[in-house]
């Protein structure tokens, strides 16, 4: 791990050397700037727009770079103004009144427009690459095969979608709703009587509502569909967990939801990547997010994640009314959560079934060390007693790959890209691509294509580079790869060759 140790290292002593250098040559800021850049650096912004609005030197990066070339919310000083005092959803909380005042907003507005006149060629050509680009036009080349991308409907802050037998498609929104595509439309109302999450109380930086959504295998003959929503807890679990998710299950009638009921809930560290998807037998699966940081091998088993009396960190298997598969592995275990199928799991924010209608998962590692794993019943993956990635501490720590007991990863990807989801490819729109897995990311904004032997990963490739954050991956009932963005689009992957 050296290297890209030292590599980090001296990238930031570059970006260090060109600020320097480029404060030198020119005259002292103005004091409302300087004022700005102090309020901007201290981690108030910094954190998630990068060093100076455009430097990719943060752990998070969710934001995008503050000296253009693209503006979502206005790039004028009173749009800015707007954007830092009343937030954007998702990510972007509202500052104004106790974090800051309208005099401090005003200075980091000044800050912002001074480093857009400012920035040199290099943070420019930084600042292009970290824009999302969108959906590539004409025909995309990867290793085998040839596509276009496709906008079938564009919606607002998703997280989820699921198809269903007649051709509509389910989307969960995070701020609580459950909207429906019918055959290439957005319907303008929300379905009625869906359940709802409440973010209030949360303190997380992204905090969701809603966010899985998964259609019975069997929705022909039961019309059932699940849900799962996040609510602040009055009490924090023994772990510290201080939100709940909830899985609901309820009929969809037309435009409604109906029989509405609630079939199992848990506690969560945070309400930001939670899964679920059916397999082929109508169990759900679901993957809980375990405990983010502040772990190290020394007190990895004190983790949630290794504790098999808790839900958090685990992929759970459950009977489609919530009660508990006999044959589970940790049913007859003393003190255990009886839903648990495997533990060891940082963030296993994707899910997906191979044609052996096995589990595989990604999950986001921390400060690097994304995985792909293999999950098998009873498993530990070994989060965080063993992790390509590094503690967010403030001291290095060096971290354990491997230790008895423990499964290794398929796949590792060092440094970082974010990843959210899973698909195992089996569909007949693209034979060449069949038994391929695919997985979006969200930080680097790629979707890959990776082939195993086993449990050994053969190939990766990036087929789509810079489209946004991608959010959910799966395939429809046409055979055809759809992936859905946090920007709102629902995208279809078809062949070059088909006709449009």
């Amino acid at each position: 791990m050296r290297g890209p140790i030292l590599a980090l290292l001296a990238a930031a002593t570059v970006v260090a050397l060109a600020m320097v250098a480029a404060t030198a040559a020119s005259p002292p800021p103005p004091a409302d700037v300087a004022r700005g850049e102090r309020l901007f650096s201290n981690g108030m912004c910094g954190g998630c727009h990068g060093a100076a609005g455009v430097y990719p030197v943060g752990p998070s990066m969710v934001g995008p770079p503050l000296i253009g070339p693209k503006w979502k919310y206005g790039g004028d000083a009173q749009s800015i103004f707007n954007s830092i005092h009343d937030g954007r959803p998702l990510w972007m909380k509202a500052k104004g009144g106790m974090d800051l005042s309208d005099d401090q907003i005003r200075d980091i507005v000044a800050y912002i427009k001074y480093r857009e006149r400012t920035a040199t060629p290099e943070e420019r050509a930084i600042a292009l690459e970290r824009t999302p680009a969108g959906p590539p036009a004409g025909v995309v080349h990867s290793a085998v095969q040839d596509f276009r991308v496709e906008t079938v409907a564009k919606t607002y802050l998703p997280y989820a979608f699921d198809f269903l037998p007649d051709g509509r498609i389910l989307i969960s929104e995070t701020g609580g709703t459950l909207r429906i595509v019918d055959h290439g439309k957005l319907l303008t109302d929300p379905v009625a009587g869906a359940p709802m999450g409440d973010t209030t109380g949360m303190d997380g930086w992204m905090s969701r509502a809603n966010m899985s959504v998964a259609v019975h295998p069997n929705f022909k003959n039961n019309g059932w569909v699940y849900l799962l929503t996040a609510r602040h807890a009055a009490k924090p679990a023994p772990t510290g967990a201080p939100d709940i998710a909830t899985i609901w299950r309820g009929r969809l009638v037309g435009n409604r939801w109906l029989d509405n009921r609630k079939i199992l809930e848990f506690p969560m560290e945070g309400p930001d990547s939670h899964r679920m998807k059916f397999d082929k037998q109508g169990y759900l699966y679901v993957g809980t997010v375990g405990a983010h940081g502040g772990y190290t091998g020394v007190d990895s088993d004190k983790a949630p994640a290794q504790t098999l009396s808790s839900a958090e960190g685990k992929i759970l298997r459950i009977r489609d009314d919530g009660s508990v598969p006999p044959d589970n592995p940790f049913v007859s275990t003393p003190g255990a959560y009886p839903y648990i199928w495997s533990l060891g799991h940082r963030e296993p924010s994707g899910l997906t079934f191979d044609g052996n209608g096995e589990v595989w998962n990604v999950e986001d590692g921390e400060h690097g060390g994304d995985e792909l794993n293999h999950v098998r019943k009873g498993h530990n993956y070994g989060w965080p007693a063993i992790t390509w990635g590094h503690p967010y501490l403030e001291v290095s720590v060096v971290s354990r790959t491997d230790r008895m007991g423990m499964e290794p990863a398929v796949a590792v990807w060092t440094p970082s890209p974010a990843v959210s989801d899973v698909e195992w490819y089996g569909g007949s729109a693209f034979p060449a691509w069949r038994g391929s897995f695919f997985v979006g990311t969200m930080k680097q904004r790629d979707v890959y294509r990776v082939t195993v032997d086993g449990d050994r990963e053969t190939l990766r490739e990036v087929v789509l580079h810079n489209v946004d954050r991608i959010r959910d991956i799966a395939t429809g009932p046409d055979g055809l790869i759809y992936i859905l963005t946090d920007g709102g689009d629902l995208l279809r992957l078809v062949p070059a060759d088909k006709k449009e």
